[in-house]
């Protein structure tokens, strides 16, 4: 079967995602199912006869999260400013190592993602669940121009890691 791309941007990055109501349901019935662009965030549905849900019981995210080693200044209202490490990154989040943060605290992040690459503002995000090294965060307002950035990196990160023939099945 032909490999899926995005209708919008043309990236073959795309992931299978959660149904939304019945009429997505049964579309799956006639192997119509919705997918979600790993770059461009486009929702979009197509026939694919290899697509599973299965996988979507245990992985409620629509963004495959990528490995990463990125450096992340963290702004709050109630502490000084830190810097610490994103483990893994997606186009709707990340994981930080960092402690201190409540599930629910709005944050701001600024990324550094290598030394020639300029910064990628997150203006809004929040903290989604809370372990003992790590949070996990949900990016909820990104400026365009940062978006832009944080889309070649995701790419980047998804090309080197080989990716593309695994998020569609």
């Amino acid at each position: 079967m032909k490999e899926l791309h995005c209708p919008i941007c043309g990236t073959p990055f795309v992931r299978v995602t959660y149904q939304k109501g019945k009429v997505e349901r049964l579309l799956s019935r006639v192997n119509m199912f919705p997918f979600r662009c790993q770059l461009c965030t486009n929702r979009f549905r197509a026939f694919h006869s290899g697509a599973r849900h299965n996988t979507q019981a245990f992985d409620r995210r629509q963004y495959a999260r990528l490995r990463a080693s990125i450096e992340a200044r963290v702004f709050d209202h109630k502490q000084l400013p830190l810097t610490n490490q994103i483990t893994d990154i997606s186009m709707d989040g990340c994981a930080l190592q960092t402690t201190g943060f409540s599930k629910g605290a709005f944050i701001e992040l600024v990324l550094k993602p290598t030394v020639e690459e300029e910064t990628i503002r997150i203006e809004t995000a929040m903290v989604c669940s809370v372990q003992p090294s790590s949070i996990g965060i949900r990016f909820l307002e990104v400026p365009p121009e940062h978006h832009r950035r944080l889309g070649q990196v995701v790419l980047g990160l998804l090309v080197s890691q080989g990716l593309d023939s695994t998020l569609n099945a």
